[in-house]
Order: C-alpha cells, then structure tokens, then sequence
C-alpha cells in the first residue's frame, strides 16, 4: 500500500469542482498562481461520516481537515440515493452507511447535448466518487471531478479497509502492529468514521454488573452458551448479581438463553 506521509498524489489531472465552476483544466487553474504544498493536492480515502465531521477553519471559505490534516480531493464510494438535474449541475444524493452527502457534477454549458451532460447513473447504483470538499451556505457537498460506477463489490469493502487504514495512520501514527494501530490495541474504540456501534453506545449506559457479564460472555464465545454458575465463577459476581445482569441484557436484546433457561450466549451483530 502507499506510503501515506502525504497520502496519495491524484493522477487524472481533473481541476473540477474548484472555484473553476467545475470544469476540467483550462485556464481557471492556470490563473492561480503560487506553488501548492503536495498535501493540499493529495486525495484522501474518507467515509462520509468523516466528510460530514470534518473541522473547517475561518468559516465557509476556510480549509478542511480530517484527523488534524488539511483535505480538500477525497474520494469515498456510495450508493446513490437520489438524482436531481439542474441546469448547470446533476446533484447526486450519496449514502455509504455511514451517512449521507451530495455530490455535484458540474456540466460544461457548451455541450448540452452531449452524452457528459446527462445523468448516467441510476438510483440504488454504487458508484465511486472522486472530488473536492466544498462548503456552500453552510451546507457541505463534494464538488465532483469524477464519478464512476462501481462494477465489482469488493470495490466497497476495499474502499473501507483504505479508509480504515489511512485514518489509522494519522490517529495511531504510521507503526500500525497486529496488537492494533500505534500498538496500543485500542484502535476498535475510535468511532469517528462509522457510525457508532450499538454495543458500545448500550454498555456505556448499562450497569457494571452487565457489562461485566457481556464481556465475560464476548471472550468466551461459546456456541453452546454459558451456565449462570459458570458466570458467577468466573466473574466473581453472585447469582443474584448474574440473574440480574442477564435480565437487563435480555432486555435490551444483548444475549439469548441456550440449551436451558440458565445458560446464556452473546447475541452478535446487533
């Protein structure tokens, strides 16, 4: 994978979706002037959660940064939701599970009739994104320099692991270890490019007797279950404390009783 001190350098020489109005090359970009600094020409893999969370400084016009870097191209994959034709833009509505944004492709007024100028793309379609974070009237979108669509899934989930692996590398720092990124094992714990699981938003409010018998239960994974003396044994808590922490869990749709009605295994995926 690349090395991303700089992330990666964008290779299809698009200037759209700038202050050029969004259109490819010309003579906007030349107008510019000045030599930029590699980052601020890089292209950043992002969930659309980051997008939408992204810090931007000095108001509407300032730069955006994600995990404490400066962004501006950033590319991400979603699945369209909504197509809305206008007259000088197709403003595309884009979901990733993570959130939701909307992408404008900018049409060139000279070729109205070309095939460029038409939405090519179609709803519940997964398509790739390659663009500039933009920020107009307090509202974000991503001003797009190219869409295409996405013909092999794995695509998506490559995407999310490039993701996943960039962000880890300016968060935990570049010696990402198998012990998790930065080698402090805490990586699964940082929430800011998905949305939040519900495990972890129910155990932050669940009692300690709870969440010690849903941890005790996420590290014996056992397919058969567990018995409640077994629990008791092993955590150090009462019987009373167990049955009291397996009914807030069956509650709340935690756990599911196995073989007998003191037997007791993690629910996962929810």
């Amino acid at each position: 994978m690349t090395s991303y001190g700089g992330y990666t350098r964008t290779n299809y020489g698009a200037t759209g979706g700038d202050d050029g109005g969004g259109f490819f090359g010309g003579s906007q970009s030349g107008s510019q002037g000045g030599t930029k600094h590699p980052s601020e020409e890089s292209l950043r893999p992002v969930t659309i959660k980051q997008i939408i969370d992204a810090e931007q400084a000095f108001g509407n016009d300032g730069t955006f940064r994600i995990d404490g870097v400066d962004i501006t191209q950033v590319t991400f994959v979603g699945m369209v939701r909504q197509i809305s034709p206008q007259t000088t833009n197709i403003t595309y509505r884009l979901d990733d599970g993570t959130g939701v944004v909307e992408v404008k492709q900018w049409l060139d007024p000279d070729k109205q009739e070309n095939d460029t100028n038409r939405a090519n793309f179609q709803e519940e379609q997964y398509v790739r994104v390659w663009g500039r974070l933009k920020s107009f009237g307090n509202k974000r979108h991503v001003g797009a320099h190219v869409i295409k669509p996405v013909t092999d899934f794995n695509e998506v989930n490559y995407h999310l692991l490039e993701a996943t692996y960039v962000h880890l590398f300016f968060t935990r720092g570049g010696g990402l270890t198998t012990g998790g990124a930065g080698g402090d094992g805490n990586a699964a714990e940082d929430d800011s490019m998905f949305v939040e699981n519900n495990d972890g938003a129910f155990l932050r409010s669940a009692s300690p007797k709870a969440r010690k018998m849903y941890q005790y239960l996420n590290q014996s994974k056992s397919n058969e279950g567990t018995n409640i003396q077994t629990i008791a044994r092993e955590t150090g808590m009462t019987i009373q404390d167990v049955m009291a922490a397996a009914e807030e869990l069956l509650s709340n749709g935690k756990i599911y009783t196995t073989i007998d009605d003191e037997t007791f295994a993690l629910l996962e995926g929810f």
